[in-house]
């Protein structure tokens, strides 16, 4: 089919169209009346359709009912301009629309009721798109459709449910059943009886939630206000955010800061989760977990039953699941509960295991360097002797850290002169693995000289044993002849050079000898 062709039919049906129309519109309905006056109608006459009850107030022009109503259910236009395009019951004021359906009202200046049954748009501007029993009674204010719900703000909004209310500007309801928007720019999403009562603030969903703030905001859940300016709660059950710009995340009655107090003592404060948590320090933090407090400013508390004192600001606190009590002890403490041990692991191979740490076991009071034997390398013996005279040049001092009290002393050496042995990250820091390794080499060199003194004193005592016979062998022998020069009857010689006193002299000096010589070996 050409160009030509395909015209000519576009024309044919235009025209056919316009001759049924123009047919069409010299056939008036049966019903339809005009109160025009002359014989020319133009923008004021009142037009009549439908039932013969359907009635404009005298002096309005410019009205429409297109159809509808009944004897004793008439469709009325109470002002100019009004229009009912058919249904039962209807009325409509200046310049008001009603679609249809039953027993609507749209009597507000330029109102609107799109149609459904008992709904009433009694302000300017207000429109309610259908539903049954709802009211738009402020100016343009609207209601999608849904029942008995009652738009009253400026320009407020229900989109539908059951049951809702916007009673301020911007004030908006998603839908639902019993919910309130209450405040400027208000919104509550939808879910059953919840309440946004606070200027900008939000109500998404949920149960008998409740957000009174300045730019609340409830997520969800169930039970949950957040009256704190700026406070959010996202879920959960009975959780309450009292403070200015607190959070709860979730979980069951948690509480962030303090009820009919000042909102700013807790502000900023947070609530993960978990149960029956309450943060009443600024700035204060619970992850989860569950009965833990955080009253100091700034705190963290975690675990089961985490206790930070409202006197211990910037404290973070951590118990385990033990079912006790777990108390802050200062300020700005890091104190941990952990009854099945604690492990810092600094290093991993490549399988993840752990490859360099420390770790304090179950009950115990000390801490354990990982030491694996696989974990080292470059491992070379050490001198214990050549390590004495390195740690007899160390000084050894008793001191206190500038930042603690003078009166708490510790003993030790300084990190710069301890780097003598080569060992350490740096001059600044001693690794406890080091010091007990120097002192372990110090004592085996003292070890290794103790037992070369040990045996040294062994020997001589053989060689004072064995002089000691010889001296008696010899004392032996002056007795007898002292003996033997009495039995004679001969005067024994007390000259000096006699044979006892040289033999006595002669043993005394080799006894000198010894004992000198013991002492210069010792």
């Amino acid at each position: 089919m050409n160009h030509g062709r395909i015209l000519s039919v576009i024309l044919l049906l235009l025209a056919l169209a316009i001759i049924t129309g123009c047919a069409a519109a010299s056939q008036p309905p049966s019903t339809l009346t005009t109160n025009c006056s002359g014989d020319t109608p133009d923008a004021s006459c009142n037009v009549i359709g439908g039932s013969k009850g359907n009635a404009v107030s005298q002096g309005a022009s410019g009205a429409t009912i297109s159809g509808g109503g009944e004897r004793d259910l008439p469709n009325r236009i109470a002002g100019d301009y009004g229009t009912i395009s058919g249904g039962l019951g209807n009325q409509a004021g200046d310049r008001a629309t009603v679609g249809g359906g039953s027993y609507n009202e749209a009597m507000g200046y330029r109102a609107t009721v799109g149609g459904g049954s008992s709904n009433t748009a009694l302000t300017a501007y207000a429109t309610i798109a259908g539903g049954e029993n709802n009211i738009a009674n402020y100016f343009y204010a609207t209601i999608g459709g849904g029942g008995g719900n009652v738009s009253s703000g400026r320009y407020s909004t229900i989109a539908g449910g059951s049951g809702n209310v916007a009673s301020f500007t911007h004030a908006t309801v998603a839908g639902g059943s019993y919910n309130t928007a209450s405040s400027i720019n208000s919104t509550v999403g939808g879910g059953d009886t919840n309440i946004a009562s606070g200027a900008f603030s939000t109500v998404s969903g949920g149960s008998n939630n409740h957000a009174s703030g300045f730019d609340t905001l409830v997520a969800g859940g169930s039970g949950n206000f957040a009256t704190g300016d700026n406070a959010a709660i996202g879920g959960g059950i009975a959780n309450r955010a009292y403070a200015d710009y607190s959070t709860i995340a979730g979980g069951n009655a948690n509480v962030v800061g303090t009820p009919n107090a000042e909102s700013k003592s807790a502000h900023y404060s947070a609530i993960g989760g978990g149960t029956l948590n309450t943060a009443t320090g600024a700035f204060s933090t619970i992850p989860g977990g569950s009965s833990n407090r955080a009253a100091g400013d700034y705190s963290f508390a975690a675990g089961r039953r985490a206790i930070v004192s409202a006197a211990h600001a910037g404290t973070f606190l951590f118990a385990d699941s033990s079912d006790a009590d777990f108390n802050s002890a200062a300020a700005n403490e890091f104190a941990a509960r952990a009854t099945g041990g604690v492990r810092f692991v600094t290093a991993i191979d490549s399988a993840g295991n752990p490859s360099a740490g420390v770790r304090l076991p179950q009950g115990s009071g000390s801490w354990e360097s990982l030491s694996d034997r696989s974990a080292k390398e470059n491992v070379a013996p050490v001198d214990g002797r050549e390590i004495l005279p390195q740690l007899a040049a160390i000084p050894i001092s008793t001191w206190n850290y500038k930042t603690q009290d003078p009166s708490i002393r510790h003993i030790g050496p300084m990190a710069q002169d301890f780097r003598a042995f080569g060992v350490g990250e740096d001059d600044k820091y001693i690794s406890m693995i080091d010091a007990s390794g120097v002192a372990l080499a110090a004592a085996q060199g003292l070890y290794e000289l103790d037992q070369e003194q040990a045996q040294q004193i062994a020997n001589l005592k053989a060689e004072n044993a064995a002089l000691g016979s010889h001296i008696d062998a010899l004392s032996s022998r002056v007795d007898a002849l002292e003996q033997n020069a009495r039995a004679a009857n001969r005067p024994v010689e007390s000259s000096f050079f006699s044979p006892p006193n040289l033999i006595l002299f002669v043993g005394v000096g080799i006894l000198g000898f010894v004992l000198g010589r013991r002492r210069s070996d010792i």
